[in-house]
């Protein structure tokens, strides 16, 4: 047998034998890649008293949501005004169990006509996990 036809044989048998052995690599064939985003920040604010900004960033796994991560962050403008904190935040599942409501309500304290004039920022935002959300919605009450 010549070398050429030696190399061949060779090559071809190697071939079949790695055909019918399964490479592991670091995913499952077939699997879903993990893919994140996040909203745009949903701004509310008292003109002079206080802001508010709410974000949410959440990851999926093909059709699944795997993480929400909702921010809040807070400004105090007007000195006789302190920031109290979130006093109401969830996150739930679509009766379809495919996307997500996240939802905060935080209070600012704020006396006399300040506070009636709102010192309770909230958003609600629904979350897909195709990249897509809707701001449900928003409001500010005293």
């Amino acid at each position: 047998m010549t070398i050429g036809r030696r190399l061949g044989t060779l090559t071809a048998a190697t071939a079949a034998l790695l055909a019918t052995i399964p490479f592991a690599t670091g995913a499952t064939a077939g699997a879903a890649e993990k893919a994140c985003w996040t909203i745009e920040p949903i701004e509310l604010a008292l003109e002079d008293v206080w802001s508010y900004t709410y974000q949410v960033s959440w990851c999926a796994e093909g059709s699944e949501i795997v993480s929400v991560d909702p921010v809040v962050s807070h400004q105090v403008i007007a000195p006789v005004c302190s920031w109290v904190g979130s006093v109401e935040e969830s996150v739930t599942k679509s009766p379809d169990g495919k996307a997500r409501t996240a939802f905060n309500l935080s209070e600012f304290s704020c006396p006399g006509d300040i506070g009636a004039k709102g010192v309770t920022p909230w958003a609600i935002v629904t979350l897909h996990p195709n990249g897509t959300y809707t701001i449900d919605a928003t409001g500010i009450h005293p």
